[in-house]
């Protein structure tokens, strides 16, 4: 059975970490964290968190971006 099709908010998500962690191919679901890829450290944290207030037009305060440690966390501070 084929894997259900990525939410469109998934997918910018999947084009924003392909991008900052520079693995084209990279396939996002919502229980990618921090422990599945050794390049999403701090740095690469912020550059997420930038991308994504971007892409979505929102702002995360520090008390949210704290809290990120998978792609469901980020989902959840999304519009």
């Amino acid at each position: 059975m084929p894997d259900a099709t990525p939410s469109p908010r998934l997918l910018r998500l999947q084009r924003i970490f392909r991008d900052v962690l520079d693995e084209p191919a990279l396939r996002l679901s919502e229980d990618f964290s921090t422990a599945d890829h050794p390049e999403w450290d701090s740095v690469a944290m912020v550059q997420i968190v930038l991308a994504v207030e971007q892409e979505f037009g929102c702002e995360l305060d520090m008390a949210q971006v704290a809290q990120i440690k998978s792609v469901a966390d980020i989902l959840r501070f999304i519009p």
